[in-house]
């Protein structure tokens, strides 16, 4: 392979220079007017501080086991090669191998894709294996964290009936217990997650990759510019709201004023009837009236609009923490403890005696006390104490929200009271008292008692303040107090024009420039994601040119420039459903190799369904550059992936999954075709019982697929070196032979299929015609001893290594 790999995206760190420092160069040097520079200067955000996660070490796969999980009954673990490597898990449909990608990404994310945006129901059904229904759900994984390769355990199981009945648990190697945020940073989770389930491969391209959009700006440390826009646009929105006021009570005031057979009414109307209001005559007409007057009036309508505690909202209040008081102290805190403790004591029993396989009593010694029906009712007994601690916690956890919210209503004394000393203030500091108590039933008697006080204080003093405001209120002074309301509205709204106006050209000098920012941290992905689209799609006519973000966090989108035959068009109305999955691929992989990723490894399930075999091709090429740094596992049921990267020479671990009745799951290591089926025949040749009839028929059959397995290894590799064809003309031709195995040596040693070849075969391995004769004979050339067997066989290896090494061949490559 020449082709080299990629260099990472850059990080955001990589780009010279904070936004913060970029954008205030920018400004220096802008033609802006020194306000909206003076505004721009006081919305701008500090540096966000972003959370560098628990660790940052680099994170491997070692292995990945479950049981009773999907379609995993008994314990199966697979475990992979470490270090950066391209492992290829194959097995039909139903076999089990997407069982094991579940469970890795549950295991570490707590979460299954596969089920995100579904129905709980049927979808959810299917998670314990239907085989083992007694048998506790598991998924683990084995890590290999930081430089060293420090082991790490995760493991979830399942104690109750329900998906989230997870427990967690994380070992050191030593068996140490750890917290999962100590080994996974979940921002580096969230940012740069390395799994791409088939669910997510078809959904995560529909849209507008909302959720992508969003990662980008965190994986890039765009915060900041969203933050300043945000900042920018609240400030021209609350201007708006301003003025919206100032206009609302105008056009309430007119008409009232308008009614009014006064002077000062007529005066006041021609003051807000102008195209600019005249604001300091209104202020003039308010201000006739003598000083003392006006501050009587403002402590009467002060009075007069005093509002204590809400009597029906605390009496809520009080009811509600009188019940949960009553409630905790049903119960028995104590007991709850002690309850917990008897739970982890019964959890560690059954946990030893599902490692142990044993029912003998470590701690007494008694045989077969913990048997199955100990274990059945351990379980129970432990979901009872842990449903009491849970009670328990609940009733402690309600009396505090109910403490809060007393609290929360009680409001501190008016600061226009404040400095008075008369019986209201008196009463209403006894009501602020009340939040230093937080003795339940106390702060209930006490808030009780001071809220009545207190608001037959209010009432009493309101009643007071309206009879004397009664003696002012003559047709003009409702109407003055409202014309004052509006006065402090318009003064409010004279400041937010002239704000609202640098706001907005604020806002449009800043927009160019965050998408220019934006867009500069986003071409090292958009550069990669090309790289991988051209590698995937290299002979579609689709071509996917840039890629941007519109937007901002929670409102923005993934925007891809695709075009067809040089002409534009939408991406998803023109692209077949294997070109969807590569754009999938394509926007995905940059992300998870993003250059901060701790996370050594990619998790990739079944990415070839709808592919053509070009695509397959470029798939091989795109994952054999990401393994060069990072540990790949590709999942899939399709064998043209493993065929791709034997036509390329590409080095990769297949693992095979395999099915058998009641969920047996198995996992073996798929070697050369050739060896393989040649190590088949050696194993049956070699044992001595083996029944006369069997070997006569089926020894010679292993045989011939030892020879046939050689010869299209030999024609694939002919047709692709020698006569330059594709994966996809290559297949086409194999797939148009004449399988007969004679035809098939003709084939591969000739070039063709020709039925003349005994003088080739002859030439490069001879009695390689009569052994070939023989397979054909079948039982007609009984094999009566064992030495007969192996003789077999041993000229069976000579014949096919003979035609792998035919003149002009070349040793292959591929799976190892």
């Amino acid at each position: 392979m020449t082709d080299q790999p990629p260099p990472p995206p850059a990080s955001a760190s990589d780009v010279p220079g904070s936004l913060r420092d970029l954008l205030l160069d920018r400004l220096h040097h802008s033609n802006l007017a020194p306000q909206v520079q003076e505004l721009l200067h006081e919305l701008l955000p500090a540096d966000l501080a972003r959370s560098p996660g628990v660790r940052a070490e680099p994170v491997q796969l070692r292995s990945i086991t479950a049981a009773g999980w999907r379609g995993i009954g008994r314990r199966t673990t697979l475990e992979l090669p470490p270090g950066p490597s391209l492992v290829v898990v194959t097995g039909p449909n139903g076999s089990g191998k997407s069982s094991f990608a579940e469970a890795a990404e549950t295991a570490i994310t707590g979460r299954n894709s596969r089920w995100d945006g579904r129905r709980a129901g049927d979808w959810q059904k299917g998670w314990r294996n239907l085989h083992s229904p007694d048998a506790t759900p598991e998924v683990c994984v084995e890590l290999s964290v930081g430089e060293r390769g420090e082991a790490v355990t995760v493991r979830r199981t399942w104690h109750g009936s329900g998906l989230d009945d997870a427990r967690t648990q994380v070992a050191g190697h030593d068996g140490t217990e750890r917290k999962l945020g100590e080994v996974i940073d979940p921002e580096a989770l969230d940012l740069a997650r390395p799994f791409l389930p088939y669910s997510e491969l078809g959904s995560m391209i529909n849209g507008t990759l909302g959720g992508l959009h969003d990662a980008f700006f965190k994986l890039l440390g765009l915060e900041l510019l969203a933050e300043f826009d945000t900042r920018v646009k609240n400030v021209d929105t609350e201007c708006g709201r301003t003025l919206k006021l100032r206009d609302e009570l105008t056009a309430k005031l007119l008409p009232e004023l308008r009614a009014l057979d006064d002077p000062r009414a007529h005066q006041a109307v021609r003051a807000l009837s102008g195209t600019r209001p005249d604001l300091a005559g209104v202020r003039s007409l308010l201000e006739s009236r003598s000083a003392a007057e006006d501050s009587e009036l403002t402590r009467l309508r002060q009075y007069a609009g005093l509002a204590g505690p809400d009597l029906k909202e605390t009496a809520g209040a009080v009811a509600r923490l009188r019940e949960a008081a009553a409630a905790a102290e049903d119960v028995r805190f104590g007991h709850a403890e002690e309850a917990r403790r008897l739970a982890r004591l019964l959890e560690a029993a059954l946990e030893h005696r599902r490692r142990s396989q044993s029912a003998h009593c470590p701690v007494c010694g008694s045989e077969n006390l913990l048997d199955r029906t100990w274990s059945e009712q351990a379980r129970a007994q432990v979901e009872q104490l842990q449903t009491q601690a849970a009670d328990a916690e609940a009733a402690r956890q309600a009396v505090s929200v109910a403490v809060r919210a007393v609290h929360d209503l009680v409001q501190p004394v008016p600061v226009w009271l404040r400095g008075e000393t008369s019986t209201l203030v008196s009463l209403w500091q006894d009501w602020t008292q009340s939040r230093d108590i937080t003795h339940p039933r106390e702060l209930a008697d006490r808030a009780e008692r001071a809220a009545a006080a207190l608001d037959e204080a209010c009432r009493q003093l309101r009643d007071e303040a309206v009879r004397r405001l009664a003696e002012y209120d003559d047709a003009w002074q409702p109407t003055a107090v409202r014309l004052a309301e509006w006065l402090a509205a318009a003064e409010a709204a004279e400041a937010a024009s002239e704000r609202r106006r640098h706001a907005r050209k604020a806002r449009t000098w800043l927009r160019p420039i965050i998408d220019e920012l934006r867009d500069e941290r986003l071409r090292p992905f958009a550069q990669r994601s090309q790289e991988v689209w051209e590698k995937l799609c290299e002979h579609s006519s689709v071509t996917l040119g840039s890629v941007t973000l519109a937007g901002t966090p929670g409102r923005g989108r993934v925007v891809l420039d695709v075009s067809v035959d040089d002409m534009s068009a939408p991406a998803y109305s023109v692209m077949s459903q294997g070109e969807l999955h590569s754009l999938a691929l394509s926007l995905f992989l940059p992300r998870a190799t993003h250059a901060a990723s701790p996370f050594g490894f990619l998790v990739i399930d079944d990415p070839v369904q709808s592919m053509d075999p070009e695509k397959v091709e470029g798939l091989a090429r795109v994952l054999d550059a990401c393994a060069r740094d990072r540990q790949v596992i590709v999942f899939t049921h399709d064998t043209r992936l493993r065929r791709a990267i034997e036509h390329l020479g590409i080095e990769a671990t297949v693992l095979s999954v395999t099915r058998r009745p009641d969920s047996v799951v198995g996992v073996e290591r798929v070697d050369d075709p050739v060896d393989q089926a040649l190590a088949e025949a050696r194993a049956l040749s070699q044992d001595a019982q083996l029944p006369q009839e069997v070997a006569d028929h089926v020894l010679p059959a292993m045989c011939r697929r030892v020879i046939e397995a050689a010869c299209l290894e030999t024609v694939r590799r002919s047709l692709r070196d020698e006569q330059g064809l594709g994966l996809r003309h290559i297949e086409e031709r194999i797939g148009s032979l004449n399988h007969r195995t004679k035809a098939q040596v003709s084939l591969a040693l000739l070039g063709d299929e020709r039925e003349q070849a005994r003088e080739a075969v002859e030439r490069i391995c001879p009695g390689g015609w009569a052994l070939i004769e023989t397979f054909n004979s079948g039982a007609h050339l009984p094999l009566p001893s064992v030495h007969d067997r192996r003789d077999l066989v041993r000229r069976t290896k000579a014949l096919a290594t003979a035609i792998r090494r035919r003149p002009g061949a070349q040793p292959a490559g591929g799976a190892r």
